[in-house]
């Protein structure tokens, strides 16, 4: 190695460690901002197009295998224009259309003897729609006659057990398929005729809306018609039968009252003649009685009146004085005396203002106001006095009418026995006419609104054969199928966007990372052999590629501050990328004219020294860390790239961490700076911390190796804190893609 002789070393504080251990700064997650989703939009149009396109295609195959219904609407008005009617239902006591009478008539309009009576009436057991049973067949089919087949091969272990416990189903059985037994042949047509009506109150209105799909417009527009026909036709003929019905009740029970009555009349008039000779004495008693209560009556409110005024007026002189209970009184004197007073106490407050408050006027004003109010406070006692005489008068007089009243009530007493026998007999024949007469007004009103039959419901629009399916409505399909595809693709974009992102540029990958990127590699297949790229390196030195190498090597040198001595090239597993980086960068250095020592120094892989052709030395890395062989011994010439190499091989259970911190590792980078130039390093991959490159000699460039579209921003960050553990005066990236 005598040709190295004359390569400088570098001096000590070259190697001082630098802190490049500290792991890669988090970046923050930027906010979406409204221009970066306007910005993502519009990037991904073509996405949101076959979105929108692959929705519309498919909705356009689902219309076109899509069988069209049709729909038609009919409505009907319930009662008598929504005012409450009278009907047989009603013979008894009046009903209003309520919402709950409203919910029963539609729930009768659900039943399965309205829909029985569609099914027969237009005969659906012959429509295909349902009773697929219509459709014209040659047989049974082949899956049918499978399932026939198989279900035969099947032992019937049930039936034994089934044959003891028959007679105990059978009345189940027999409650449980009342419907069926209702329906017989129709069972699954009316079950089809319910799935394709629609019943609906109109608001809060007694109009009803009848809906009915159909595969074909003009069967809606019949179910729909007949549905409503059939309802008032079943109104009509149950109010017919029960107003039948009712009407021979009523015509039995109206003669039996009638002869009730007849016999209650004959018994008041018989126990009337017998009462006549005392009838001048009960007619006298009757009318002292009636005069005396009248007057009683007049007395005792009159007394009451008298007894009230009093009270307030005595209450009002007490707390208020005479000025207040004056008011009470509405005698002439005390009339006058409040005119009077009122004119006086205008004088005074015009004698005030003119003469003072002290002057002989306001003074002589108010003392006759004195004497005013002296007389009205004699004339409220005069009052009090005259209202206390009426009321002994009164309370004399009214004891004398209840002594008047209780001596007659004693005389009526004696006498009440017959009266109330024969009142007693008088109600009983009232009450038996107010029923005779009510049933029999109920008999005429029925007997009428039987020869009528009017029902109470009425038609007011039929359905139409509707020109125009419900569904599928295509226009509206594909447009709403246009704005989910869009939507899908927005949403797509969306989340690809938040979820994490494989660095594929370099603006990316020095977003993602935080860390510089020195170069990048492109144009190079995974499977291109190492003597091939260097076969390309040395044909076309004005190649894109040959530029490549020499550009990253400039790179290097510029971020080392001139010619870079050592190069560490790392990478996060066993990449191809970094064996082409490392000879690249090797071949580069040696058009610069420098003399170049690439370093095999992955002693858990000795990846690069596997992979590339060479003359084996005497020994390798391996040989002399272990102290089997010289430095010298264990470089080889590659022609091919300009430069030496020195191989490796694995060493079994030594920690590269480690081994990379010895002395004798320092003493093998210090023999390789004295004779070269630049020194470029291949450690093992950074997976694991024990891996890490932890040599004590500092080196000028740490490069990291990153495939393009490979690894997120998460998935670099561990590998680069490894790789950043060397000793680095600088640090950065290199992305490479095929």
């Amino acid at each position: 190695m005598n040709q190295y002789s004359g390569v400088p070393a570098l001096s000590k504080k070259d190697y001082e460690p630098q802190d490049h251990a500290s792991s890669p700064p988090e970046v923050e997650a930027p906010r979406m901002r409204l221009s970066d989703l306007i910005q993502l939009i519009k990037d991904g149009r073509k996405t949101i197009a076959i979105f929108a396109g692959t929705a519309i295609v498919l909705t356009g195959l689902l219309l076109l295998n899509a069988t069209p219904r049709y729909e038609a609407v009919s409505q009907m008005l319930l009662g008598e224009q929504g005012l409450s009617a009278q009907n047989s239902f009603d013979l008894v006591e009046e009903q209003n259309l309520t919402s709950s009478v409203i919910e029963g008539e539609l729930a009768v309009l659900r039943s399965n003897v309205l829909l029985h009576r569609v099914a027969e009436r237009l005969e659906l057991e012959t429509v295909p729609e349902f009773n697929p049973a219509a459709l014209d067949g040659d047989g049974p089919s082949f899956i049918g006659g499978l399932k026939s087949w198989l279900k035969s091969l099947v032992p019937d272990f049930d039936a034994d057990r089934g044959a003891e416990i028959a007679e105990v189903e059978s009345q189940i059985s027999v409650a449980a398929s009342a419907s069926a037994t209702q329906l017989g042949e129709y069972r699954d047509i009316v079950g089809k005729l319910r799935r394709s009506f629609s019943v609906r109150q109109q608001g809060t209105s007694y109009v009803v809306q009848v809906t009915a799909e159909s595969e074909d417009p003009d069967l809606a527009a019949a179910l729909s018609n007949t549905l409503m026909d059939e309802y008032v036709k079943f109104l009509t003929d149950k109010r017919f039968d029960a107003a039948q019905e009712f009407t021979h009740w009523l015509e039995v029970r109206v003669n039996d009252l009638a002869v009730t009555l007849e016999e209650s009349e004959r018994a008041v008039v018989d126990y009337r003649a017998r009462m006549e000779a005392d009838a001048d004495n009960r007619s006298r008693l009757d009318q002292q009685m009636t005069e005396l209560t009248t007057r009683l009556v007049q007395q005792r409110a009159e007394l009451a009146q008298i007894n009230a005024l009093r009270d307030k007026m005595n209450e009002m002189l007490e707390n208020d004085g005479p000025l207040a209970a004056q008011l009470l009184s509405s005698s002439e004197e005390m009339v006058e005396y409040r005119s009077q007073m009122s004119s006086l106490r205008q004088r005074e407050a015009n004698a005030v203002g003119r003469f003072g408050e002290d002057s002989a006027q306001v003074a002589s004003i108010r003392r006759t106001i004195e004497q005013l109010e002296d007389a009205i406070e004699t004339e409220v006692r005069r009052e009090l006095d005259r209202l206390e005489n009426q009321r002994e008068v009164l309370t004399v007089v009214v004891g004398s009418m209840d002594n008047s009243l209780s001596e007659l009530s004693r005389l009526m007493l004696n006498q009440s026995g017959e009266e109330i026998q024969l009142s007693q007999l008088r109600r009983v024949a009232d009450a038996n006419r107010q029923v005779y007469q009510q049933f029999l007004g109920r008999f005429k009103e029925l007997s009428e609104l039987q020869s009528l039959q009017s029902p109470d419901a009425e038609v007011i629009s039929y359905a139409n054969p509707p020109s125009s399916p419900v569904y599928p409505r295509r226009k509206l399909s594909l447009i709403l199928a246009a704005i989910g595809g869009v939507f899908l693709g927005v949403a797509y974009l969306l989340i690809r966007n938040m979820l994490p992102q494989k660095l594929g540029s370099e603006q990316q990958l020095a977003q993602g990372t935080g860390v510089g990127v020195y170069g990048t590699v492109s144009g190079i297949s995974d499977d291109l052999l190492l003597y091939d790229l260097c076969s390309k390196l040395n044909s076309k030195p004005d190649s894109d590629l040959a530029k490549q190498a020499m550009r990253l090597a400039n790179n290097v040198d510029m971020r080392a501050g001139g010619a870079a001595r050592t190069i560490l090239v790392n990478t996060d597993s066993d990449r191809i990328d970094r064996l082409h980086t490392v000879v690249m960068l090797a071949w580069a250095q040696a058009r610069k004219g420098r003399n170049c020592v690439f370093l095999d120094a992955d002693i858990r892989g000795a990846q690069l020294s596997s992979k590339l052709e060479y003359l084996k030395p005497k020994a390798t890395l391996a040989d002399v860390l272990y102290g089997n062989g010289a430095v010298e011994d264990a470089l080889t010439r590659m022609p091919r790239v300009g430069a030496f190499f020195m191989p490796t091989e694995t060493m079994t259970g030594a920690n590269p961490a480690v081994v990379f911190d010895t002395e004798k590792y320092h003493e093998v980078m210090q023999a390789l700076l004295a004779e070269a130039d630049t020194v470029i390093i291949a450690p093992p991959p950074a997976t694991s911390f024990t891996e890490a490159y932890t040599a004590t000699d500092a080196v000028d460039a740490n490069l990291f190796v990153v495939r393009a579209g490979t690894l997120t921003a998460a998935d670099l960050s561990e590998p680069l804190a490894i790789a950043q553990s060397a000793k680095a005066q600088n640090f950065g990236l290199i992305m490479t893609s095929a």
